[in-house]
């Protein structure tokens, strides 16, 4: 009888750790929020679950300016690619972007293998809207 008890409370334990329900409604309420809690916790590059957050906000009905930030966070390999670099700029430059997204465009331009210090703190406050 234990052991059934023991492992109920360690299968109600891992489901309470992780719902993937939560964070996809998280996601798509805010895909800025969610992109920058993803490169938050960078290491070099996107882990798979990551990339699958990313692929579903890049499919999704934002605004082109976002999904093109998603679709460079998710080809990250160390740094943002040159191609992924000039189109990270453009937003940055566009007047009409909201800032929020060209912070987080910023950040992410500036990349090398994980977010700076003082990206870190630009990244918490977007993750956190």
């Amino acid at each position: 009888m234990w052991k059934f008890i023991s492992i109920v409370t360690v299968l109600s334990a891992s489901t309470l750790l992780y719902t993937p329900g939560l964070n996809a409604d998280q996601h798509a309420a805010d895909p800025v929020a969610a992109m920058a809690g993803i490169v938050l916790g960078l290491k070099h590059f996107p882990s798979d679950s990551d990339k699958a957050t990313l692929a579903a906000i890049s499919q999704g009905d934002d605004s082109d300016a976002v999904k093109t930030v998603a679709h460079a966070i998710a080809n990250i390999s160390h740094k943002v690619s040159a191609e992924d670099k000039a189109k990270l700029a453009a937003i940055i430059a566009d007047d009409a972007a909201p800032d929020e997204l060209k912070s987080l465009a910023a950040v992410v331009n500036g990349l090398n293998h994980f977010p700076s210090d003082d990206a870190v703190a630009t990244l918490e406050g977007l993750a956190s809207r």
